[in-house]
């Protein structure tokens, strides 16, 4: 602070001194009507202050300097507040129809075995707990498929057949690629041989069927 800063009047240089502001502050404080001037022109550091500091400690344009000062007798004391009430649980307010989770409903008909997973008409509870055990299975489902566990049912059943009709075909055209070279082996009529083995080959797929595919 200056020397000046004791004194009862200052001019508006030695107040922007005694306040740690620009002369431009100043002029701004003047056109907002918060300092008080004498008579002489000088500015009153006492009412001044006092305007000043009673504007928010945080305002837009800066901080005041020193706390806002009250009026003597006139200290407004804070009126006690009501607890506040606690909020209602969430489960009672859902009530009866969404119990908490882990809860049995009274006279739960699984507990007697008459819980029908497909009915039509059930409690919200138990029709609750069909939709997530459905959910639950449907996701096991889907992890097991993408662990390799689980298989297409469609895609393996024509896989078995197509598999199985080759075999098929490759036994039915064996005896033609085959009893010209066993005919001259055994010295034997090829085309008599190749009837024969037609005929034993026809039979043993005969006998054998059509493979049963057991997927479980």
């Amino acid at each position: 602070m200056t020397a000046a800063s004791g004194s009862k009047f200052l001019s508006q240089a030695d107040f922007a001194r005694h306040r740690g502001v620009s002369r431009k502050a100043v002029t701004v404080w003047k056109q907002k009507d918060l300092l008080v001037f004498s008579d002489a022109g000088l500015i009153d550091v006492e009412a001044s202050e006092w305007n000043l500091d009673q504007r928010p400690a945080n305002y837009r344009g800066g901080v005041t300097h020193r706390p806002v000062r009250s009026a003597p007798g006139n200290t407004a004391t804070a009126e006690p507040r009501a607890p506040a009430k606690p909020k209602p649980d969430t489960w009672q307010k859902l009530g009866a129809a969404m119990p908490r989770p882990g809860a049995v409903p009274a006279g739960d008909p699984d507990e007697d075995g008459q819980f029908d997973p497909n009915g039509v008409d059930l409690p919200i509870p138990l029709a609750l707990r069909r939709k997530e055990n459905y959910l639950g299975l449907q996701r096991k489902q889907e992890v097991e498929k993408n662990d390799k566990k689980l298989v297409d049912r469609e895609a393996a059943e024509k896989l078995f057949f197509d598999t199985a009709r080759d075999f098929r075909d490759a036994w039915s055209s064996w005896p033609a690629r085959v009893a010209v070279t066993m005919a001259d082996e055994l010295k034997v009529d090829p085309r008599a041989l190749t009837t024969i083995l037609n005929a034993y080959v026809k039979q043993h797929l005969s006998e054998l069927g059509d493979p049963p595919a057991e997927f479980g």
